[in-house]
């Protein structure tokens, strides 16, 4: 019961993140399940679905299907709508009921690999974990399938320094523009984005992938595949979202490329200074850290102490994470914090404002929303804020 939401709805799992990865690629994407997951993901967790042409199905799975196991007739359901639809590439996803039954992803994959000809995945999620863990599954069977050999030519202007950027998901990103801005940053700045591993991406640049010579991850969701292509392609990565003017990643990135060491400015964060503002970001751990960075320039310009951390609601990495850094496990644990006293100012989804007591309200205690598709869902996920934007400067402007 740890896990309990009480007032929070329940975050984007596994499925979505998943899907999401695969949405604009021209493949079939199939869920297993009554219906039940696929209208969650289309319905609360794909801000791209309204007017797309992308393809995304429910198997239709029954009791008595799952009962007996009968994978033959959600093969012939899929290679019937493969015959029909002529995707690149077909992608069967779990859920919770056919996790219970232990339903074979991996082996109806490769049975349909066979009999359609086309290269197909088998993703045993199961509803259970976040969003966050489905996205590198779905980025690393990605590369394992069509990034196996180096590629004659690299897409783009070979005299440009090459990226990717990792982790580019409307579930952190939104129904906005950001992510054509983040890619739209870098071009006008010679550098060539090779692939967006979520959203402005094409199966066809996927092979290109590892002539990257860096993997910039936007946030956390691309840690692990950022992780699996170093390893794998000896690519190293550097984890940022382009915030504000968005030269803060802009320089490391710059700076990586032509080879010169990089020192991070000295922390405008004040942890022990009682006369210091307090501010706490709820969040997504790497948008948040970006966002951290960016008011601590600005204070370090203004000299305005401040002292700002980090919580983080999906996975965590120690390594990017700072001494007075926090991880919420559940609900409770994040109202206990935001009602504790110990923050002045609280930047998160505006859903977390309710978890606010009057009290802790009446104390002076102020809200910030920044909407984040994963938490908030639909309800806020055309209001995501664009990040390389006056509009954005201002917000952070006015929290200050």
């Amino acid at each position: 019961m740890s896990k309990l939401c009480v007032n929070l709805p329940p975050f984007a799992p596994d499925y979505s993140g998943v899907a999401s990865v695969l949405f604009e690629l021209g493949g079939m994407v199939v869920i297993h399940d009554a219906s039940g997951c696929t209208g969650n993901y289309l319905g609360y967790d794909e801000p791209r679905w309204l007017g797309s042409k992308a393809l995304v199905f429910c198997s239709g799975l029954r009791h008595m299907d799952a009962i007996l196991g009968n994978d033959n007739l959600l093969i012939d359901r899929i290679i019937a709508a493969v015959n029909d639809t002529h995707p690149k590439f077909v992608a069967l996803l779990g859920s919770p009921v056919p996790m219970v039954i232990g339903t074979d992803y991996e082996g109806i994959a490769k049975e349909l690999e066979v009999r359609t000809g086309l290269p197909c995945f088998g993703f045993d999620v199961k509803g259970l974990a976040y969003y966050t863990k489905g996205v590198p599954m779905a980025i690393i069977a990605l590369l394992k399938k069509f990034c196996l050999k180096k590629p004659d030519n690299i897409t783009g202007d070979k005299t440009m320094p090459a990226i990717n950027l990792l982790g580019t998901t409307p579930l952190d990103f939104g129904n906005t523009d950001n992510v054509k801005q983040f890619i739209s940053l870098f071009q006008s700045n010679g550098i060539n984005v090779l692939n967006s591993f979520g959203m402005e991406n094409s199966l066809e640049n996927i092979p290109y992938a590892k002539d990257a010579a860096l993997n910039l991850v936007v946030s956390s969701s691309g840690v692990e595949a950022a992780q699996y292509m170093k390893k794998t392609y000896g690519i190293p990565f550097i984890c940022g979202t382009p915030v504000g003017d968005g030269n803060i990643v802009l320089r490391r990135v710059n700076v990586f490329l032509k080879g010169e060491p990089y020192t991070e400015n000295e922390s405008s964060s004040y942890q022990n200074d009682e006369a210091c503002e307090r501010i706490l970001i709820a969040g997504d751990q790497i948008i948040s850290n970006s966002i951290r960075n960016y008011i601590e320039e600005k204070c370090r310009k203004s000299g305005k102490k401040v002292s700002v951390c980090v919580g983080t609601l999906f996975d965590v990495f120690p390594d990017f994470q700072r001494e007075n850094d926090i991880a919420f496990k559940n609900e409770l644990e994040l109202r206990k914090f935001l009602n504790s006293g110990k923050t002045d100012k609280i930047i998160a989804d505006p859903l977390i404002e309710q978890l606010l007591t009057e009290e802790i309200r009446k104390s002076g205690v102020q809200f910030f929303g920044l909407p984040h598709t994963a938490v908030s869902s639909r309800i806020c996920w055309d209001k995501t804020k664009l990040f390389l934007s006056d509009e954005f400067e201002t917000f952070i402007k006015e929290m200050l």
